[in-house]
C-alpha cells in the first residue's frame, strides 16, 4: 500500500541500541550476605550482540551530525577491533550505506570474523601477539589506511573521546535508573576503557561513593600501570575483548577504585556456569566481570547492589569457550568445570 514505509526506513528503524535488561544473577552465589545483590547488564541483547553497538551508533551519529559522514554515500569507515566493535560497524555500515573495512587479529574467534563477512565488511586479519609498534599490529593498520587514504574515516575507538562519552550518555543513566539509584558497585573490565570510564564518570557524578571495579586478565598491562605506574610486557591470554598491550586514551584510570586480576580459566568456567544455571550464554569478558562481582559480593555487607557488565554473547565463542575440544587443548579441565556448575546448581 502507499502508506507502507520505504524499505530503507524499515531497515534503519529496526535497530534499537541500549535500554538492555538488568538481570538478577544472585542465584549464582547462594552464600551472598543478606541484602547483597549481584545484577548483570545484558549488553549481549544489543542488535549485533555486544555493548559496542553503543559507541558505534554514537560515533556515527555525531560524524553525520557534523557532516563528516553522509548516509548511503558509500564512504569508507575503518575500524581496528578485537571483533565486537568491527562487527557493530559492519552492521551499521550495511544499514547506513557505508563501506566497512574491519581489521582484527588471529586471536579473534572465527564466529566474530564470520559475522564481519556476513554483514559485507572487507576483513583484514593481522598477526596476533606482535609488539604495539609493529606495522602489522591491528591498530597501526587502521592508522596507516586512514593516513594513506584521506577520504577514509577511522573509528579510532581506543583513543576517541566519543567512546567514553557514549557510555556517559547512555549506559550510566540506564544503570542509575534501573537500580533506582541504589547501585553501589560497578564491575566492568576494560580494553579501550570507554565502557568503564564513561559509565563510571556518570555514576560517580551521581554518587561519589559508588565503587568502580575493573577486572583485568592476567597477561594484560593495565593492572601494573594502574597499581604501580609500571609498563610491563604483555603476555598471552585467551579471553577476548578485555585487557590490552597498551594504554588507550579512552581509559581514565583515575576513576578505578579496585582492579582484581582474573584468569582465563576463571572467566570461562563462569561462562559455562552461567549457561547451565541461568540459561544464557555470555562471552569471556562477561565471565571475568561476573567472577569478580561474585567474589566481591561475598565480602560485602548489605545493602549493596553490584552490577556486572555482560559485554557480549557467548554465541560468538562457540568454537572456543563452549567447545570442549578447544578448552581441553588449552589445558582446561572441562569435566571439573561442568561438575562444579552442576554442584552449585544443586545448592
Amino acid at each position: 500500500e502507499n502508506s507502507a514505509l520505504p524499505m530503507v526506513a524499515v531497515l534503519v528503524a529496526w535497530i534499537s541500541v541500549g535500554n538492555t535488561p538488568l538481570l538478577d544473577l544472585s542465584a549464582l552465589a547462594p552464600d551472598l550476605p543478606k541484602g547483597v545483590r549481584v545484577l548483570g547488564k545484558a549488553e549481549f541483547s544489543n542488535p549485533s550482540g555486544s555493548v559496542k553497538d553503543r559507541i558505534v551508533e554514537y560515533i556515527l551519529d555525531e560524524q553525520e551530525r557534523i557532516g563528516r559522514l553522509t548516509r548511503f554515500s558509500g564512504q569508507t569507515i575503518v575500524a581496528s577491533s578485537s571483533g565486537n566493535t568491527a562487527t557493530s560497524l559492519a552492521m551499521f555500515s550495511a544499514l547506513r550505506g557505508y563501506r566497512c573495512i574491519a581489521i582484527t587479529n588471529r586471536g579473534t574467534s572465527k564466529e566474530k570474523v564470520q559475522q564481519l563477512y556476513a554483514y559485507g565488511a572487507e576483513v583484514v586479519v593481522t598477526a596476533s601477539g606482535v609488539p604495539t609498534d609493529s606495522p602489522v599490529h591491528y591498530q597501526n593498520v587502521e592508522k596507516q589506511l586512514v593516513e594513506e587514504n584521506p577520504g577514509y574515516f577511522g573509528l579510532n575507538q581506543y583513543d576517541s573521546p566519543l567512546n567514553p562519552e557514549a557510555y556517559y550518555a547512555t549506559l550510566g543513566p540506564e544503570l542509575w535508573a534501573q537500580t533506582n539509584g541504589k547501585i553501589t558497585h560497578l564491575v566492568a573490565a576494560g580494553s579501550t576503557g570507554g565502557t568503564v570510564s564513561g559509565t563510571a564518570r556518570f555514576l560517580k557524578k551521581k554518587n561519589q561513593a559508588i565503587q568502580v571495579i575493573m577486572p583485568d586478565p592476567h597477561g594484560s598491562i593495565f593492572y601494573d600501570w594502574w597499581a604501580h605506574r609500571k609498563l610491563v610486557k604483555p603476555t598471552s591470554f585467551e579471553v577476548e575483548g578485555v585487557g590490552k598491550d597498551s594504554i588507550p586514551q579512552a581509559l581514565d584510570l583515575s576513576l578505578i577504585d579496585v582492579m582484581p586480576r582474573f584468569s582465563d580459566e576463571q572467566a570461562f568456567a563462569t561462562c559455562r556456569t552461567i549457561a547451565r544455571r541461568m540459561g544464557m550464554m555470555v562471552g569471556g569478558s562477561a565471565g571475568g566481570n561476573v567472577h569478580a562481582a561474585l567474589t566481591l559480593a561475598r565480602k560485602l555487607k548489605g545493602p549493596a547492589t553490584v552490577v556486572a557488565i555482560l559485554c557480549d554473547s557467548g554465541t560468538k565463542y562457540l568454537s572456543k569457550i563452549f567447545n570442549d575440544e578447544w578448552m581441553a587443548s588449552k589445558g582446561y579441565d572441562v569435566a571439573a568445570m561442568d561438575a562444579s556448575a552442576a554442584n552449585r546448581s544443586a545448592q
